[in-house]
């Protein structure tokens, strides 16, 4: 009977607390990833954009909060490594400092495409929108204008490293998964 209430309870310890973590921070960043594509795939690309100024924000928070979440644990896990560099376990060679490494991995794109890219992004994309209005044609139709490719250029740039961080943060978060089952 013991192991029985052992079990129903794992989720309630800070090991289950951990894993219920990464799952969460992992999952929301596959659910966002596909719904993404889905709902730019669906609907109008302007709606799509007013969308995501919405969503991506709260997204990218909540990843940011779960990956500093699991972070916070993993260093209660294994207190060692927030003590002196000079002192093993060390970051880069063992076991739990890589996992910390991909936790990391896994937090600061998350970090930098909420507070910095993707406000950067979302502002680019409302110029863009005001443009596409004024000129009347879409930002990806032919022969686009000097002042549409200056926004085309700049999104495309913007959103393409956001993406980068985005797959960093998944590759991370996969690769904790990976680690901590080995």
């Amino acid at each position: 009977m013991p192991g029985i209430i052992n079990s129903a309870l794992a989720p309630f310890t800070l090991k289950g607390f951990y894993l219920l973590t990464w799952g969460t921070a992992l999952g929301s960043n596959v659910w966002n990833t596909l719904s993404g594509y889905r709902t730019y795939k669906t609907i109008p690309h302007q709606t799509f954009g007013q969308l995501q100024s919405k969503l991506t924000p709260l997204f990218f928070s909540f990843s940011t909060l779960t990956t500093s979440a699991l972070l916070l644990t993993h260093l209660y896990f294994h207190p060692g490594l927030i003590s002196s560099p000079t002192v093993p376990p060390h970051w880069a060679t063992s076991e739990e400092g890589i996992q910390g490494l991909l936790i990391l991995g896994g937090l600061v794109p998350n970090l930098l495409n909420w507070l910095v890219l993707g406000p950067a992004t979302t502002k680019v994309m409302f110029e863009r929108h005001r443009v596409e209005r004024l000129e009347g044609k879409e930002h990806d139709e032919p022969n686009p204008s000097e002042e549409m490719s200056k926004e085309n250029k700049k999104f495309s740039t913007l959103h393409g490293i956001a993406s980068a961080l985005h797959l960093v943060s998944f590759l991370s978060l996969a690769g904790l998964g990976l680690a901590v089952s080995m």
